[in-house]
């Protein structure tokens, strides 16, 4: 399976070369121009291989290397430079580095070395890819993202949607609220869409709503003034009932704040979902806000972020195989609600990974950090009850989503006219049997 390769050098039009050449041959890239910004998403982002310059101010390679080994001893790391001085190869020598290559490259040995340690997309995943994109596009709202979200999973057609729908407001405006249930990856679309908005990889500022809105004004300046920060800031509310608040903010700093034009402030709320949330939500923010569905209710983006976070726990526990679950793991994943949403996968994953030997990951690992059993079918009848089970999870989204009564649901999406109430839908039979057999 394709990995991803991570390219820093603090000369823009360099690093975006050798984006350009590898996504010309097929492998998957991620660019920074600081090494702060790197180790960020060094953090976030399970690589195969780091690229990177020597030559840098603030920190040189050397101590970007150093950085990154903390956090990943075994990474691969190639260091590209102009013309080095014996001391500071036997330096970056001593701190393993993998491979250093001289300035001007020479661009067919790079790709030979690249390819060691890194696998470019195969036919399959290119095809795949582009039928994704393909959907993803058919299903978005006239709307298309810049580039691939890096840090927001959106595989899953409701994370797509919630993604394309932030997107269409954050591009060209001023604030943009997100109904996040507790635990959810809200962060990760945010520092998405400050890229997209033309920050590249700066850091963008959270901070909660403080009681007097000249505080949070007084905040908001200090971070305009620091051009190394992000035009993006995210603040945190406590319930939609500060929601009035947040907009006077948003107003004052458009009357107070110099450069106030190029600010986007997305205001985040956590709260357990409920239809009486989710109705005074809306109400509360008509066309500036969006709904993060819960992580349960996007099974491909579980996968994703349990893998990426196993991948990341592994390589710093130096426990390579603790990277993967065994087939009772994968399926007690899909099979949990995960009421903590990305915050608990990130605890419960990270706790498998180091509770476990150097082994895949397993159901009983999974089991002991949860502190309950995850209940498992017989084999032949868990695809039926996993497809049973979103089932239920895409009925129960409709009826938030569109304010419908069970009977009103039933009746537009053409069910048994018997289906009159929450139970009866609950409790309907799989509407596509052939799908849990497969």
């Amino acid at each position: 399976m394709a990995g991803r390769i991570l390219v820093l050098d603090d000369e823009e039009n360099y690093a975006e070369m050798l984006q350009d050449l590898l996504r010309e041959n097929n492998y998957r890239v991620d660019m920074a121009t600081r090494p702060e910004r790197a180790i960020t998403q060094l953090e976030e982002i399970p690589y195969d291989l780091v690229i990177s310059d020597y030559k840098m101010p603030v920190m040189d390679g050397a101590d970007f290397l150093k950085k990154a080994r903390e956090l990943y001893p075994n990474l691969p790391f190639i260091l590209v430079s102009g013309l080095m001085n014996t001391p500071e190869l036997v330096k970056v020598a001593n701190m393993s580095v993998t491979l250093v290559m001289e300035k001007p490259l020479d661009t067919g040995a790079f790709l030979q070395h690249v390819a060691r340690f890194s696998d470019p997309m195969t036919d399959l995943e290119k095809e795949q890819c582009a039928q994704e994109g393909q959907a993803a596009a058919a299903e978005a709202i006239a709307l298309s993202f810049p580039e691939e979200p890096r840090f927001f999973s959106a595989s899953n057609f409701l994370a797509n949607r919630f993604l394309q729908s932030a997107w269409g407001i954050a591009k060209e405006g001023a604030e943009l609220y997100i109904l996040e249930p507790r635990g959810g990856d809200a962060e990760l679309a945010i520092k998405d869409l400050s890229r997209w908005r033309g920050n590249g990889d700066m850091p963008v500022d959270l901070f909660d709503l403080p009681l007097l809105v000249s505080e949070a004004v007084s905040k908001l300046r200090t971070v305009l003034s620091d051009f190394e920060k992000s035009r993006v800031v995210g603040v945190r509310l406590n319930s939609v009932d500060d929601m009035s608040r947040a907009h006077k903010l948003t107003e004052a700093a458009q009357r107070e704040v110099e450069g106030s034009e190029s600010l986007l402030i997305i205001y985040i709320v956590s709260e357990d979902t409920t239809e009486t949330i989710r109705t005074a939500f809306e109400d509360a923010t008509g066309e500036a806000g969006v709904v993060l569905p819960s992580i349960s209710l996007r099974p491909s983006d579980l996968a994703v972020y349990a893998r990426r976070v196993a991948r990341i726990a592994a390589e710093r526990a130096g426990r390579s195989l603790c990277g993967e679950f065994t087939p009772e793991a994968v399926y007690g994943l899909l099979s949990y609600e995960w009421p903590g949403n990305y915050k608990q996968i990130q605890e419960v994953v990270n706790g498998a990974v180091h509770t476990s030997a150097d082994e895949s990951i397993t159901l009983e690992a999974l089991n002991e950090v949860i502190g309950a059993p995850i209940t498992l079918v017989p084999a032949e009848a868990r695809m039926h009850t996993l497809m049973k089970a979103e089932q239920q999870r895409y009925l129960q989204e409709q009826l938030l989503q569109g304010g419908l009564t069970a009977a009103e649901l039933a009746k537009k999406l053409e069910l048994d006219p018997s289906v009159q109430t929450k139970a009866d839908l609950k409790n309907m039979p799989l509407l596509r049997e052939e799908l849990g057999r497969i």
